[in-house]
């Protein structure tokens, strides 16, 4: 029997506390969102519930793009979609019999299997949806969010006309090498008057893991906890050099929102990313019932652990240095 999908806001009612003011109830919804899906690294969870509350300050108005949307999880999220409680993003993945030194992404496959059980469609889509990984498009496209989903590698010219779209979004373009490229096709596929959304992360994210310690801690734990991760970003900047890529690429500054903080990038520097191939064999060779129940209870455990930290000013270290992440709202000029 298919699965029947409810109103989002009766779905809401009925997992939401009671008591709680509007904005707080969303957030703590959005959180409890992203701990399900992504329960064996909840860091991950922590973060995209940042980035999504600082994502729902802007309308995503139509025509709409969403450049480097993976599987898409992100966005249907965010858009209010749910997923049935027993769906994560863990069920197809691969490779996880490798050496936890490796540096693959066992995310990056897909099973003939793969249909999220979806119990509330988003209150909104998006047109477009394009990523370099034809495993993560597959995905996505099993959501039925996005209409259209391009393969497409960032670093050539966007395959899309001159101001197709009113609002672009992109949360990896520090993953791209030719950023100035990057940043002038933005600006082309854009309408005039449009709005370009772009959340990257900072050059003083290196300066927020345990790297400095090398000394005292041996090259072999970095390589352990970090995964080559800081090697795939790279066009890491601080703040001024972004803006000034921003000036060069003909985008105007509209607002610029920090939402990651030291105390934030400190906690997710290394979380459970060494453990969690070994976490998602053990919990994928569990009964679907043992899985399940367990499962509920870690969610419940991170909800009441990461809620306060869901606040994007938090910062529990000396103040001084730049955020990890800032979001910023452009327009061509």
């Amino acid at each position: 029997m298919p699965t029947r999908l409810t109103p989002c806001a009766e779905v809401e009612s009925l997992i939401s506390p009671r008591g709680l003011k509007p904005a707080a109830q969303r957030k703590t919804d959005l959180l409890r969102r992203f701990i399900e899906a992504y329960w064996l690294r909840p860091e991950n969870a922590l973060w995209m519930t940042l980035r999504g509350e600082a994502l729902s300050s802007v309308p995503l108005h139509r025509p709409s793009i969403d450049l480097s949307c993976g599987d898409g999880v992100f966005s249907f999220l965010h858009c209010g979609g749910r997923f049935d409680p027993a769906f994560d993003v863990f069920t197809s993945v691969a490779g996880l019999d490798r050496r936890q030194s490796e540096r693959g992404d066992m995310f990056d496959h897909v099973r003939d299997d793969y249909r999220p059980p979806i119990v509330c469609r988003p209150t909104e889509s998006i047109d477009v949806g394009t990523d370099c990984k034809s495993s993560m498009l597959a995905k996505a496209d099993r959501l039925r969010f996005y209409d259209r989903l391009v393969e497409h590698d960032h670093n050539h010219p966007l395959p899309f006309g001159d101001e197709t779209f009113e609002t672009v979004y992109c949360n990896a373009a520090y993953w791209v090498t030719n950023i100035d490229e990057f940043l002038s096709e933005i600006r082309r596929i854009t309408r005039p008057g449009g709005t370009i959304i772009l959340q990257v992360k900072l050059e003083s994210m290196r300066r927020y893991t345990l790297s400095a310690y090398e000394a005292a801690l041996g090259r072999r734990f970095l390589e352990i906890i970090g995964r080559g991760r800081l090697e795939c970003w790279p066009t890491l900047a601080d703040r001024s050099t972004w803006e000034s890529r921003f000036a060069r690429g003909g985008l105007t500054i509209k607002g610029a929102t920090p939402f990651v903080t030291a105390t934030h990038a400190h906690l997710w520097d290394i979380g459970l990313r060494p453990i969690a191939p070994l976490l998602v064999r053990m919990a994928n060779g569990l009964t679907p019932a043992t899985r399940n129940a367990i499962k509920a209870d870690w969610v419940e455990l991170f909800c009441e652990l990461l809620e306060p930290f869901c606040d994007p000013a938090l910062d529990l270290l000396p103040a001084g240095d730049e955020p990890a992440e800032i979001q910023y709202v452009l327009q061509a000029y």
